[in-house]
């Protein structure tokens, strides 16, 4: 069976395989440089506050001049200082930033960098800026707040250390101060002396959270339960001192019940707006988040059009001289194929390599990495005898345009109106020459023949490489199987049957 028709489309897939792998190496190297997916994320920090965070609407700003916009995005690009008034969004954003690098989230040079960002992360990062970013009235909400829960724990020492109190009811109160005891604790880390810290952290207040208060006013009610019966025992004996006493206790347990209720809605007052960001904060998570990868997405789509272009162009891989050198040369087609196993299993590990956390070391080694398999790349489409194009044929090229012509006439008096076209002479030597009119149309011919060869080529690479990567496990899988089909033919011959050609 003659292979040789799929041989030279294996060896085809090789080549674009190849070509693929370098162009997401060039990107991976770009994406690295400029930090593209981390801008990206920086933007929807942005977002994040002017859709959410921010309580006021945002002034609007006058449009940039043009020159001014093309000039701040260059900038932004090369990573240069950008000298523009920092809206709250900007604020925001740094100070988001500035607790990533703090954690080691930076390049080598210092700049924060983010590869991704998780929910639990933006969380944890939220809760140590302090409050007024989010809510600039809290302290006013939070003061009226710490004052009734400081009304309400004197009230319950006041109780607790009252001798009358005993039995259930003692228990009772036990196990109300065992439940207001995280939320005492946790008023004191945002109070200075009696009054709210004028800078809290955001992570202070998601402390103080909602309180059961159903369940603390059916222990009170269990607690007064027990003190009016201990109270008709009381009064059953006669023992009126023992009465007054209990019934002053029971009043002051219907004060706490008053300063419960009453703290309930003062809870409602300042937390409500606290957990409100917090729930804008999952839905914009959720629904920006997957906005993100779609346009992030979209644009390295078009990134790797743009470089596809540009490795093309500068290897010359044309689509038809690639197929023409593969189908006619035998020796080259076996070397690539005997080269694209190894190919594979290159591309295999590119595919499933992990993006390494941001650390400067992290970043310079995948920089560093980028860089060598871009080399290897290259030399390897080169070992297969493809030649880049050359500075000779550039200017070739636009020579034959017409452009540029030459100084003295030819024979026929023409001082070179069709351009002009570099000829191989005696002894392999080239010259310049004025090109005749068909001459210039066959030049035409062939520069239209080399873009549509280019095109194609990079069509087929905008598939990517894990496409090819399939591919090619496919094709060798084909030929593997009809490698095994002739042999079991060739085993089943009669004998002085011959061998069957393949």
């Amino acid at each position: 069976m003659d292979l040789g028709i799929l041989n030279t489309i294996m060896a085809l897939v090789v080549i674009l395989l190849v070509l693929s792998l370098l162009v997401q190496a060039i990107q991976t190297l770009i994406k690295k440089i400029f930090k593209m997916k981390s801008r990206q994320i920086e933007g929807s920090l942005k977002d994040l506050y002017e859709q959410v965070v921010s309580v006021q609407n945002p002034v609007p700003q006058p449009p940039l001049p043009r020159v001014t916009l093309i000039l701040t995005t260059v900038k932004r690009i090369l990573g240069m200082k950008i000298n523009l008034p920092e809206t709250a969004a900007d604020v925001f954003k740094n100070k988001v930033l500035d607790q990533f690098k703090d954690i080691g989230r930076k390049t080598l040079w210092g700049n924060a960098v983010l590869d991704s960002l998780s929910k639990d992360d933006l969380f944890k990062v939220m809760g140590k800026l302090e409050s007024e970013d989010f809510l600039p009235d809290y302290v006013k909400k939070f003061q009226v707040l710490c004052d009734r829960i400081e009304d309400l724990r004197q009230a319950v020492d006041a109780i607790t250390n009252d001798p009358m109190l005993r039995g259930s009811a003692s228990t009772k109160i036990a196990e109300i101060r065992s439940v207001l005891a995280p939320v005492f604790n946790s008023v004191n880390s945002i109070l200075d002396g009696t009054q709210v810290k004028p800078k809290v952290l955001f992570a202070d207040l998601l402390r103080l959270n909602q309180l059961d208060f159903h369940s603390l006013l059916d222990l009170l009610n269990d607690a007064q339960t027990s003190i009016a019966k201990e109270s008709e025992t009381a009064n059953a004996a006669g023992n009126t001192g023992e009465v007054a006493a209990l019934q002053k206790l029971s009043g002051e347990l219907a004060e706490v019940a008053k300063l419960i209720g009453d703290l309930s809605q003062k809870f409602v007052d300042a937390t409500a707006p606290l957990r409100n960001k917090i729930g804008q904060v999952e839905v914009w998570f959720d629904t920006v988040t997957q906005s993100f990868d779609e346009r992030y997405a979209r644009h390295m789509r078009t990134a790797a059009f743009v470089i596809s272009i540009f490795v093309v162009i500068v290897l010359n891989a044309n689509f038809f001289n690639v197929y023409k050198s593969l189908s006619s040369n035998e020796v080259q087609r076996r070397l690539i194929l005997d080269k694209g196993p190894e190919i594979l299993e290159q591309s295999k590990r590119a595919q499933v390599q992990a993006s390494p956390t941001p650390t400067p070391a992290n970043v310079q080694a995948a920089l560093q990495q980028s860089r060598e398999e871009i080399e290897t790349l290259s030399s390897t489409y080169q070992g297969f005898g493809f030649s880049p194009l050359s500075m000779q044929q550039l200017r070739s090229f636009f020579w034959s345009l017409g452009f540029i012509t030459a100084v003295a006439p030819d024979d026929t008096g023409n001082r070179g109106a069709w351009g002009m076209a570099l000829v191989e002479g005696p002894e392999n030597v080239y010259k310049w020459h004025n090109q005749t009119r068909g001459q210039w149309w066959q030049s035409r011919k062939s520069d239209v023949t080399t873009i549509v060869g280019w095109a194609i080529m990079v069509m087929l690479l905008s598939a990517g490489a894990p496409f090819w990567q399939d591919a090619l496990e496919s094709l060798f899988g084909i030929k593997n199987l009809l490698r095994q089909k002739s042999g079991t033919q060739n085993v089943e011959q009669q004998s002085g049957a011959g061998q069957p050609k393949e």
